[in-house]
């Protein structure tokens, strides 16, 4: 559901028909009433009472402000990483980084990614910002293995950039660092939803 209306697949304003959605998968009703109060406190849906769960209009101040959200919590571990990591959890991030400079493919330029931060987040230590996080990268109004190909060179500088921050163990750079390149991603998932022509301009 959540990917059905980050896709665009499910219109904003669209009314959701939880029969129909569990005749779909082979389920009752039950786990798709589970799923709509969870897309519901993620800000994806809007349960009226009596009168049913429509699609959430979301527009370009929604995904900027996800990311920049996201952008925080995320440098925040990057923050409490820094005095954390050890050597072997650095010199992976940098063969991370060079793998990814050289992959061939989104889907293993997304994996890589993916470990990239994963890294840094686990070496945070903080199981509250780990599950938070988790929570915002699901929700992310565009999957980076849907970027264009542009962002690889962008993302690549930034992880440089994060990198270096750890290497001086600057904890305030590393911070800014991280909420600088996960803002930047904010500007090319909006651009690809507008090419989708997912939002709906007066």
């Amino acid at each position: 559901l959540r990917t059905a209306i980050l896709a665009g697949r499910l219109k904003p304003g669209q009314r959701i028909d939880q029969d129909a959605i569990a005749d779909e998968l082979g389920v009752s009703r039950l786990p798709v009433r589970e799923a709509l109060i969870s897309l519901d406190r993620e800000g994806l849906v809007q349960t009226i009472p009596r009168k049913g769960t429509y699609v959430s209009r979301i527009d370009r101040d929604d995904i900027a402000d996800h990311y920049q959200i996201f952008g925080q919590v995320a440098g925040l571990a990057a923050a409490r990483a820094v005095s954390r990591l050890d050597d072997d959890d650095l010199a992976r991030l940098v063969e991370l980084h060079d793998q990814m400079s050289h992959a061939d493919g989104l889907d293993e330029q997304q994996r890589l990614n993916h470990e990239f931060h994963r890294t840094i987040n686990r070496a945070a230590g903080s199981q509250r910002m780990t599950s938070m996080l988790l929570l915002l990268s699901q929700s992310l109004p565009m999957p980076y293995a849907d970027f264009p190909a542009e962002w690889l060179d962008e993302a690549n500088r930034q992880h440089r950039d994060i990198i270096d921050a750890f290497r001086r163990r600057d904890t305030r750079a590393a911070q800014r660092a991280m909420e600088q390149h996960i803002n930047a991603s904010a500007r090319h998932a909006i651009e690809v939803l507008e090419h989708l022509d997912f939002f709906e301009d007066e």
